[in-house]
């Protein structure tokens, strides 16, 4: 998963396909993520190579014979990513947050590196999907939970929107870490959703934050605009 998802750019372009829901050209890629067709094929092949994309070869002009070209490769999220597209586990990316808070010789407290190293992953996912057009940025509270719900939910949080402008995670993509390590795991969680939600709505934020592995009925928050905003 590190090696596949780890470069931000091959992650627009995953998560790009996956939203999707459809086969698409080298071309449809790189207009969304705003790279070049090369660049985009560069990934998409790597990404079927890890086995997270399928590809075919398709005549889009509904022409055969001689003289219609060749057939053009498409992309599609892959039939075993499509079976685990909710119950996702990232242990392997929850090593690689860890270690590169780790590496911080910032002197801050261990937990707040770690959070601010989970902030900016998350900031790093909503930036993505609005990039790729999903979410317009600096949206209405209600428009931002919408945001936040469909990248954690892609994300293997398995996210629902909530009563009182919130949302609740049924899941969660680092579930038996969390549960040795609540106080650490969820703190980083928490910097996660708060980093995707800064991308689609920075004058808001989260509040009551709740955690399974703590003890509450369920994981979640509420967004609320930031009185300090």
């Amino acid at each position: 998963m590190v090696a596949a998802l780890g470069d931000p750019t091959r992650r627009r372009v995953f998560f790009t396909v996956r939203e999707a829901g459809e086969l698409m050209g080298k071309d449809d890629v790189a207009e969304a993520v705003g790279i070049t067709r090369r660049l985009a094929g560069f990934h998409l092949d790597k990404l079927v190579e890890q086995g997270f994309l399928r590809a075919e070869f398709q005549r889009r002009t509904g022409r055969t014979g001689p003289g219609a070209g060749r057939p053009a490769k498409l992309y599609a999220l892959a039939e075993s990513e499509e079976d685990s597209r909710l119950n996702v586990k990232h242990y392997d990316l929850l090593a690689e947050l860890l270690l590169k808070a780790m590496s911080d010789r910032s002197g801050e407290d261990p937990q707040e590196v770690l959070e601010r190293v989970g902030y900016e992953f998350g900031r790093e996912l909503g930036e993505a999907e609005r990039q790729a057009g999903r979410s317009p940025s600096y949206a209405t509270t209600t428009d931002a939970v919408t945001g936040v719900v469909g990248v954690l939910t892609r994300f293997g949080f398995g996210a629902t929107e909530s009563e009182g402008g919130g949302f609740t995670a049924r899941m969660c993509p680092f579930e038996e870490m969390a549960k040795v390590d609540p106080q650490r795991v969820c703190g980083l969680d928490r910097a996660i959703w708060r980093g995707v939600l800064s991308a689609f709505n920075p004058d808001a934020t989260l509040a009551g934050a709740r955690s399974m592995a703590q003890g509450d009925a369920a994981c979640g928050a509420l967004v609320v605009e930031d009185e300090e905003s």
